[in-house]
């Protein structure tokens, strides 16, 4: 990468976000985020969309997301997501979605950039 560059501005992208669903309805969340991930399974430059559940903490979900670039995170999410509205998830949530944002370098599962 040179100076110039900003990571993840021209290469792979990934992301980790976290949910938390209201009270009780973390299956709920987890399930929604299951069927948004299936939808992805076709979304040109999707490399990973992984949906888990907190071991500790009750009614959080995680997404772990690589993308081929910010162009293809961009569009894959930019609408509704496959078969589920983007409103179906969010009437889920106790609050906004946290985002981390990471410059993907490889590892086993990953395809090779």
């Amino acid at each position: 990468m040179t100076a110039e560059e900003e990571p993840g501005d021209a290469g792979r992208i990934g992301r980790y976000v976290r949910m938390v669903a209201r009270q009780g309805q973390g299956d709920a969340l987890a399930d929604t985020l299951l069927r948004v991930a299936n939808g992805m399974r076709d979304a040109p430059g999707c490399e990973l969309y992984l949906i888990n559940v907190s071991a500790d903490e009750a009614d959080t979900v995680w997404v772990t997301e690589v993308w081929a670039d910010k162009a293809a995170s961009d569009e894959a999410l930019s609408g509704d997501l496959g078969e589920v509205a983007i409103s179906e998830v969010m009437a889920l949530l106790s609050g906004p979605p946290v985002l981390v944002e990471l410059t993907p370098l490889g590892g086993a599962g990953l395809p090779r950039a």
